[in-house]
Order: C-alpha cells, then structure tokens, then sequence
C-alpha cells in the first residue's frame, strides 16, 4: 500500500470525514497530510509506526510500504527488491543483506 491509502484506510477504520479529523487522530499538521496527498511525499517511519498501531498492523511491513514507495520514487531498484523481501517475510533477513552486500 501507498502512503494515500494508508491515510485511507486509518480515515475508513475510525469513521474519519475530513481530513482535519485525520490530521487530529494522527497528531500531524494539515499541511503535512495535504503534502501527503498532493505532492506524492511518503510518510516518514514515525508516521508509519502510528499508523500500523492505529490499524493493528505489523509495524515492519507498513514501514516496508513506506521505504518501498520511496525508493522506488528514486529508482533504486535494489532497495526495493530489500523492502519487499522484508515485507514478505517480516523480519529483516540477513541473507537478503548478505547479497547485497556481496
């Protein structure tokens, strides 16, 4: 998932109309939630760690979605093939680091 739907989702999980009221239950600015939406910026760990709490996710996959959305903004592809690994398995798996690094 993208940054916008997790805004979504957490919107849809606590009946959430606006996204003033988003902005609330988030405890970020409303400038900071229409970057979110209008400039195509990824929300920062801090922001995916609220969220996977809000939505009672496992922290590390939605901070996965995260990196894998920023690094696939900048075009690097091996860190993308890493954060999708990490979402898959939930765990940062040292062999997928070791190829990196090898």
């Amino acid at each position: 998932m993208k940054t916008v739907d997790y805004l979504d989702a957490v919107k849809a999980a606590y009946l959430l109309a606006t996204d003033y009221q988003l902005t609330k239950k988030l405890g970020e600015s409303t400038a900071r939630i229409s970057q979110y939406r209008k400039t195509d910026r990824v929300m920062d760990d801090d922001l995916a760690i609220k969220i996977a709490y809000l939505l009672d996710q496992n922290p590390l996959a939605v901070l996965a979605d995260a990196h894998i959305e920023r690094e696939s903004k900048r075009g690097n592809e091996t860190m993308v093939i890493f954060w999708e690994e990490v979402r898959k398995s939930g765990q940062m798996d040292t062999k997928v680091l070791s190829q990196m690094v090898a």
